[in-house]
This record gives structure tokens, sequence and C-alpha cells, in this order.
């Protein structure tokens, strides 16, 4: 069997908390010899997700979605997965027949969730409008009219309406007006740019702090002197000093030691971090996003023996400036004392790191085609893509 990419899309609630992952599955597209069936792709994802990985360390306590198909569906011997934050989607593309009809009520009654995948209204199926929970509509194939149409006649079932395919925060806020449940797609990644529109007062201050941080010129006691006056970012640092994430021999009591103990460069990383999860007028998901973003290039270059390594975390990390701070990343960057490469690679995406960043956001946006990374293996890539969610969750905790 050819690799296996299995990535996840986040859903989103009306709040823009996760409700859940969908698990996204693609089979080796550089591959000649691809041939994995849809089948051969489900099994794989589900052993990769219950066996090989772990559930938890891919949705944490969200849940996740899994798309089954019609041999699945009818063969539940096939389906040896727990019922617990597990939601079954059933494909737009499987014909409803009998056996289908029998199939679903049997894993209902088991406890299993459905969510019927881009659905198109159609009274005839009122059968299976009863078992799912979920109804989700791409609107990306519809008119806005005729979105609001399906809105309309769905609305009578009393199920959970999840808009597919948005794509950015305009369609985010048409199908808030429509009044769906849940949202999926990749449009708090994308930043909504307020052009002419200066920076409030916090991401001022927020962004002067990154200044200092990326200053080469700074010596150790700005640095310290920067922290510590911010009783937040220093409260933050010190806890994750202090945690089990790193396990130093020894108490660390200031951010001078830290300092002493980690190195300037890795430390400006974690206060940068720090600094950025103070911007509580964006979701949580947003820096999630950028987290994940920069740990996955960090583990890219040590993957391919690259240093420093630090600068592939921060280009991560600073490629999502523009979601956070909703202005243009070329305006953001500009009075940041980066370097020249840094800034090549996180505008142009040029250079070894900026190859990395677009191996790391095509991953986070499953364009499998472009997941590629010097010499790497997928499988390898794949791995630090998993190990970047992981080590998010964790830090997400801590923080």
């Amino acid at each position: 069997m050819s690799d296996v990419f299995v990535g996840r899309q986040p859903i989103y609630n009306r709040h823009l908390g996760i409700f859940a992952y969908e698990l996204l599955f693609h089979a080796d597209a550089a591959a000649s010899n691809s041939t994995v069936s849809a089948d051969d792709a489900t099994s794989q994802t589900i052993i990769n997700t219950f066996i090989e990985i772990g559930l938890e360390n891919i949705v944490g306590n969200s849940h996740a979605c899994i798309n089954l198909t019609r041999s699945f569906l009818l063969h539940e011997d096939k389906l040896l997965i727990p019922n617990k934050q597990v939601i079954l989607e059933v494909l737009e593309d499987i014909p409803v027949t009998d056996e289908l009809i029998v199939a679903m009520r049997q894993l209902h009654q088991q406890g299993f969730t459905f969510t019927l995948d881009d659905y198109i209204y159609n009274p005839a199926h009122a059968v299976l409008l009863e078992m799912a929970s979920i109804i989700k509509i791409n609107i990306s194939a519809l008119s806005q009219a005729e979105v609001h149409e399906h809105v309309k006649q769905l609305r009578p079932y009393n199920k959970k309406l999840l808009a597919d395919k948005v794509e950015t925060l305009d369609d985010y806020d048409f199908c808030m007006e429509l009044g769906f449940d849940y949202f999926q797609g990749y449009f708090l990644s994308r930043p909504r740019i307020i052009r002419g529109a200066s920076l409030p007062q916090n991401k001022v201050a927020i962004m002067k702090i990154l200044a200092l941080l990326q200053n080469q010129d700074a010596d150790i006691d700005d640095i310290n002197q920067l922290i510590s006056a911010d009783a937040t970012i220093s409260y933050k640092i010190l806890k994750l000093m202090n945690s089990a994430f790193f396990s130093f021999d020894t108490k660390i009591d200031s951010v001078k030691q830290a300092l002493l103990l980690m190195g300037r460069q890795k430390l400006s990383s974690w206060a940068s971090m720090s600094a950025l999860s103070q911007l509580d007028d964006r979701p949580a998901e947003m820096l999630h996003i950028a987290m994940t973003r920069a740990k996955m290039c960090e583990l890219l270059a040590r993957q391919a023996r690259l240093q420093p390594v630090e600068n592939y975390f921060t280009a991560g990390l600073f490629s999502a400036l523009d979601i956070l701070m909703g202005q243009p990343l070329d305006s953001l960057l500009k009075p940041l004392p980066v370097s020249d490469d840094l800034r090549l690679a996180i505008i142009d995406r040029k250079g070894v790191i900026g190859y990395a960043l677009d191996c790391t956001l095509a991953y986070q946006t499953s364009d499998w085609k472009n997941v590629k990374f010097l010499n790497l293996s997928i499988a390898e890539i794949s791995s630090c893509h998993l190990q970047a969610i992981k080590w998010t969750l964790a830090i997400m905790k801590m923080m």
C-alpha cells in the first residue's frame, strides 16, 4: 500500500470553539503507482487513529469525524471502533438503499452518531434525516439563495446544520446569520484584513515586545527586563519552565535564570508565543493554528538536520501574524528586526525556511500534492505534523 496522508480539518461551533475534527486522508499523489482504494484509505485511517497514534493525540477531547465507505457501513464487523467521540460521515455518493438503511439503524442502536455529508435536500430521504444528528451542506456548491432554501427545508427536522467549505470570514458571517450550528473550512487560517485601521493599543504593545525579542543587538539584560516587566508573560514562562514538560533538575524562579538555562534565542521563541497568547479578542484556535505551524516548521528542520531550528519556529509563528492581528503580513513584519532570510521565507516562501513553511501550510490545509520538503519521506513529514499537534495540545493546556 502507498503512503496515506492523515490530516484533520477543524469543525467549529458558533463561538468558534472546536467541536470536532474531520480526519482526512489521501493516497500519495506523488506515487505513480498509487492505487489505494477508498476502503483501504478508510481502513488505514482507522488503524492510524486508534492503534498507531491514539485518538486523544489527534483530536484531544473533541470529536472525530470519519468518512465511511458503503462497505464499512454495510459490514459493521469492519467498524471495530468505539462510539465515544466518533461521528460517522455518510458520504453523498453512497446510494440510499434498504440495505444501507438497515445497516445505519443497527449502528445507530449501538450509539453511533451520523452526519450526512454534502447533503442535497430530498424528502425521499426522510428516514436518513431521522437517524442523522448533523446535516452538512457544501456552501461552495450552491448559490446563497440555494443555501438559504436548504436551511429553510431542513429546519423542521430539528437537526444540527454544518456549513462546509467555509473559506472566508465573509462566508462564516453569512452562515452565522442563517443560523448554522457548526462551520468547517479554513476561514480562520485566512486573515480578514482591515486596511487603513491602526492596531489597537494591546496589539501595538505586543508588536513592540516581538520587535525587541527579535533584535539581535538587545542583550540578555534587555530581554530579562522586558519579560519581567510583563506579569502575564513572565508568569507563563516560569509556569512552563517549572512544568513536567521541561523537567529541569532545579526550580526556575526568575526570568534571568530561564534565560541562562535555555539561551536567549530559544527563550525569545517561547516569550513571543506567550505574548501572542494574550490576544483575547481572537479565537483560541487561531493561536492553536499558529503554534502548530511554528512547531511543525521546527520539527521539519530537526528531521532534515538544519540549524538553527529556532528560525524555523519563528517563521511558522510569524507567518500567522496576519490572522492574529488583522493587518497585512508585510506591514506587520516591516518594523520587526527579522533577518532578510526570515522575511523572504515568511512573505515570499523563499529559501529552505520558506520551503518548510510551504510544506507545513500544505499539510494544514490538506493540499497533499504540495506536502514535500527536501528529501524527507511522507512518513517523516506526517510524523512532524502529528508531533506538532500533540505538542500544541500539551502547551495550550498549560497556558
